[in-house]
């Protein structure tokens, strides 16, 4: 790590780091996107002592980077058991460059980019889900990617690395079933209350277009696209749809539960 100027650079080998609980998680269930100012970042390749690294840079330092570097913006919603980040790529500003280091899985929300599953890189269209990806995310074109950083699931480390595709899911409702998780697309149209009994884990919901109406622990909120709910262990909760909406989640173990195979968060070698 050294200082650059109005920020930081750091280079990345790319390797896995544990996930740690998140930074000052939301006390509320319900993040709008609103209230989430995006932040600046970019990210390149250099070669170097350590070989072919990326390195990236955020504020100011964005504009000290190399003129081919992705530069693209990042909103991150904390809640206690993970976080949820947006990453926005555009073709115009370098196309797509992350380096995956302490996500535990990624959705396309549109684009086409690769990463590596399993130590093979994999092509990526939108609606495909990765669960523990590695390496480095790429992409020409405009891009946005979900990415999850759960603080647990049920058996962490003994989950593999998998990509399922958006056309294997189903419908109106995509289940990606991921050893120890799984993923959750869904699309909503009417507006009947969807209710749903109280589960034991978390899912961390971030709702990509329509509005709808979500009520948890005798509250109800304004869901729209760009806001990010927890559905949180334990309670009952309810859904319905004010407009045509979709949604995609992932489940994370709640707050203080043990895990099916070390008990720490979601630490894997990959």
């Amino acid at each position: 790590m050294r200082n650059a100027i109005g920020g930081l650079l750091l280079t990345l080998a790319c390797a896995p780091v544990p996930a740690a609980a998140p930074v000052n998680p939301s006390p509320v269930f319900h993040i709008s996107g609103a209230s989430v100012l995006p932040m600046r970042l970019v990210e390149w390749d250099a070669d170097g002592p350590m070989g072919r690294t990326v390195q990236i840079a955020w504020d100011d330092a964005v504009d000290k980077a190399p003129p081919n570097a992705s530069r693209y913006q990042q909103k991150t919603y904390s809640f206690p058991t993970g976080t949820i980040r947006l990453l926005e790529f555009r073709k115009e500003t370098g196309g797509m460059v992350h380096a995956i280091t302490s996500e535990t899985a990624i959705f396309m929300l549109r684009g086409v980019g690769s990463v590596e599953v399993a130590g093979k890189t994999v092509t990526l269209g939108a609606g495909d889900a990765v669960n523990y990806p590695s390496g480095v995310l790429r992409g020409a074109g405009d891009a946005s990617v979900l990415a999850w950083t759960v603080t647990g699931t049920v058996n962490n480390e003994a989950s593999p690395a998998m990509l399922l595709r958006a056309s294997s899911a189903g419908g109106d409702v995509r289940h990606y079933a991921f050893p120890g998780t799984s993923v959750r697309w869904a699309r909503r149209a009417g507006r009947a209350p969807d209710a749903s009994p109280a589960r034991e884990v978390d899912s961390l919901v971030y709702v990509i277009a329509g509005r709808l109406k979500f009520t948890q622990g005798g509250k109800a909120v304004e869901a729209l696209p760009g806001d990010a709910i927890r559905e949180i262990a334990g309670q009952a909760r309810s859904w319905s749809a004010l407009a045509p909406s979709s949604f995609v989640a992932i489940d994370s173990l709640p707050v203080g539960a043990a895990t099916g195979s070390s008990g720490g968060g979601a630490v894997r070698t990959r």
